[in-house]
């Protein structure tokens, strides 16, 4: 992904005709028209796209009788997008870059979940270099997918808190988070949360950029510790740094709280870190949320995942006001519903609780096509994990628009207008998809016909 600054004048007015528009807040049209001021351009060269990178502030948006009222429409410049709808930049909650190089790999039901951490630690990028143009990578696909914002994993490579991740976030026009991930579990812990600590500093002493934030990631209940978790909760309370974890991910890991047994416990012994003390902890019965529930008492903490809860684990996320980040294509890949039935995000969503939706890492995604060394591709985008869930669940459009947007940018700590079309807002970016396909031209409603549909996402605009 390159950049060159544009030809175009330091301040222009852009309007947006389209088939329609649509926000989860408050604008709906068809035929709509997006009309805006655009300043400090450049122009980002994405794969064949070359989207503006620029402050954009919206004058007006909705029926284009509307538009063609304000005072600055005359004056425009347009764009005409007569098949597609405009919909804000989207936010991708979850997502790991650093893997982006691995590519999507088939689930071998055999070897389970320690499988899929076994190719991550085999082909994970230890060099900060190497690791850095496996996140570009991750970056240019998820701007290829519309995605203006994440939630990323800084991945803990080697076995170490990286902060590479997240510098190269820094650089690249995409908003949000970077949660440097770290292990802290048995006779590792205290050299993990050591290590730790050291990064945040680093991080924190790094120059940053204000849309891009730094967080923290401890990994999960089967890498650290309770004690680890709450060190992080303190480290994050002081720094105002926000948490996200991995939460009842897997059968392994429900096996290993509830047991002290299992693959997890296996891994942990051949790395020579299981102690005997863990046994304070974990085997007592209980499930992976109830584990954390001290934790999600003491700090906020976006909890990832969840693929197993029961009533009482669901009562102790609402209690506890613990945001979700649902990932639908990897719990599909894992085969969770065959260990723990339909995900509860539904019953989530009922109770109050805000879930937002994210990609995981390129590994669990279906291919999308080849790079030009053959080998299997995907973009990162939340569009398909809307897709699954309107097309499998029946779920409403617009609150899966808002999975993506506002709650999602609420779930990140992000100013939820910027995902919006209200008028007077600096947004976070302009997107197009192309609505036509063929049977589906009955649909009156544009969000329902791109849900069916297959038209990729034409990210326009990213705000500065």
């Amino acid at each position: 992904m390159d950049s060159s600054v544009s030809s175009a004048a330091t301040t222009e007015i852009v309007r947006i005709d389209a088939l329609a528009i649509e926000d989860a807040l408050a604008v709906s049209a068809s035929p709509g028209s997006l009309l805006v001021e655009v300043s400090d351009i450049e122009v980002l060269e994405v794969g064949s796209l070359r989207p503006y990178h620029a402050k954009i502030k919206v004058l007006a948006a909705g029926p284009p009788a509307l538009v063609d009222r304000h005072a600055a429409a005359g004056k425009a410049r347009r764009v005409s997008k007569p098949d597609h709808l405009l919909l804000p930049g989207m936010v991708n909650a979850h997502t790991h870059l650093d893997l982006t190089h691995i590519g999507p790999r088939p689930y071998d039901e055999t070897k389970g979940f320690a499988g899929f951490i076994q190719t991550v630690v085999a082909n994970r990028r230890v060099d900060d270099e190497l690791i850095a143009e496996s996140v570009r990578a991750g970056v240019e696909s998820s701007l290829m997918g519309g995605v203006v914002a994440v939630g990323d994993i800084a991945g803990s490579a080697g076995g170490w808190p990286r902060i590479a991740p997240f510098e190269e976030l820094t650089r690249s026009p995409l908003w949000g988070t970077s949660f440097v991930e770290y292990f802290a579990i048995g006779s590792g812990e205290q050299e993990g949360l050591s290590r730790l600590e050291e990064t945040i500093e680093e991080g924190i002493r790094r120059p940053r950029r204000p849309r891009m934030r730094l967080g923290m990631s401890p990994h999960s209940p089967i890498s650290v510790s309770r004690q680890g978790y709450m060190r992080s909760a303190e480290l994050a309370k002081r720094h105002e740094l926000a948490m996200m974890t991995h939460l009842a991910e897997s059968p392994e890991e429900a096996e290993f709280i509830a047991n002290a047994q299992g693959p997890s416990r296996v891994f942990l012994e051949k790395l020579g870190i299981w102690s005997e003390r863990m046994l304070e902890e974990i085997g007592k019965g209980e499930s992976p949320t109830g584990h954390l529930k001290s934790v999600l008492e003491y700090a906020r903490c976006i909890a990832v995942h969840c693929n197993q809860l029961s009533d009482k684990d669901i009562g102790i996320l609402h209690r506890t006001t613990t945001p979700v980040v649902f990932c639908p294509r990897a719990s599909a890949y894992f085969q969770t519903e065959d260990a723990f039935g339909e995900h509860r995000y539904r019953d989530l969503l009922f109770c109050g609780i805000r879930v937002a939706l994210g990609t995981d890492s390129v590994i669990n995604l279906g291919t999308d096509g080849e790079n030009a060394d053959g080998n299997p591709t995907a973009t990162l985008s939340v569009l398909d994990e809307m897709r699954l869930l309107y097309r499998r669940d029946s779920m409403q459009a617009m609150t899966l628009l808002g999975m993506v947007t506002l709650d999602a940018a609420n779930v990140l700590g992000i100013d939820p207008i910027h995902f919006t079309f209200k008028r007077g807002a600096e947004i976070a970016g302009v997107v197009a998809v192309d609505t036509q396909r063929p049977g589906l031209k009955h649909l009156d409603l544009a969000l329902d016909r791109i849900l069916l549909g297959s038209g990729k996402p034409e990210l326009l605009m990213i705000g500065k």
